[in-house]
């Protein structure tokens, strides 16, 4: 019976991850959410074989992190299991019109601290309750590719962000690999979400089954690459 971690599970990819995950039989998924003050109406709709285990964990906040480990320690202590796979999800572009020319202290602070230093809080916490042969999953952007950004010009301080999660990334392939779990890094593509805006071309339904494709194909050897949520290979 898998167990799934995934945060940002109550809108936008995270809350498809949980709808594609929550029609499988006999799986597991602890889906973190930023606040439960906000909606998890939708979220909490698709718990109808109450598999669906939703905790706070505002990735933005150190105290919220410190505290997740004791919130998902009590739910896998009574399903008896670890996780099997653990998906960074939630993130921010808050400052989509930034440049390198205007760029602030505090966005650039704001975004280290939740799409970088986020999940690696999260893994720090958990690594002690991953699975031998788990999966851990960090949601990146193809604007943190070196090679692919070379033409944008806007979203200075998220790209800069996702590039410092790709390097966290291989950071944790080489950390984990004597634990038997493997550490890839996503880009979604541009999807149809709050966060995607306007423009955006892929749906959230083809995009996540595409990553879940990947995730479920992955070998011993793929652990520390960057994907696309079609499978391709993203150059650094």
């Amino acid at each position: 019976m898998p167990t799934y971690f995934l945060t940002g599970g109550n809108r936008g990819i995270g809350l498809e991850f949980v709808r594609q995950l929550a029609s499988r039989p006999n799986t597991t998924i602890i889906a973190a959410v930023r606040s439960k003050a906000n909606d998890t109406s939708e979220l909490a709709s698709l718990n109808t074989s109450h598999n669906i285990h939703i905790i706070e964990c505002d990735v933005s906040s150190l105290d919220s992190l410190s505290s997740l480990e004791f919130r998902v320690a009590e739910i896998l202590s009574k399903t008896g299991s670890n996780l099997d796979f653990l998906f960074n999800v939630a993130g921010i572009n808050a400052t989509s019109a930034d440049t390198s020319l205007n760029l602030t202290p505090e966005s650039l602070q704001n975004h280290m601290q939740t799409n970088v230093f986020g999940p690696a809080k999260i893994v720090q916490s958990l690594a002690r309750y991953l699975a031998r042969g788990a999966v851990v999953l960090n949601m990146t952007s193809g604007l943190g590719s070196l090679t692919v950004a070379t033409d944008v010009t806007k979203c200075c301080t998220y790209s800069m962000s996702k590039a410092a999660l790709n390097m966290l990334t291989l950071h944790q392939a080489k950390d984990l690999k004597g634990a038997g779990v493997k550490v890839i890094c996503v880009d979604p593509g541009w999807v149809k979400t709050r966060m995607g805006g306007k423009g955006a071309m892929i749906e959230a339904e083809v995009s996540v089954g595409s990553v879940l494709d990947v995730v479920k194909g992955l070998k011993d050897g793929d652990s520390g690459k960057f994907y696309r949520y079609d499978g391709a290979i993203v150059p650094w």
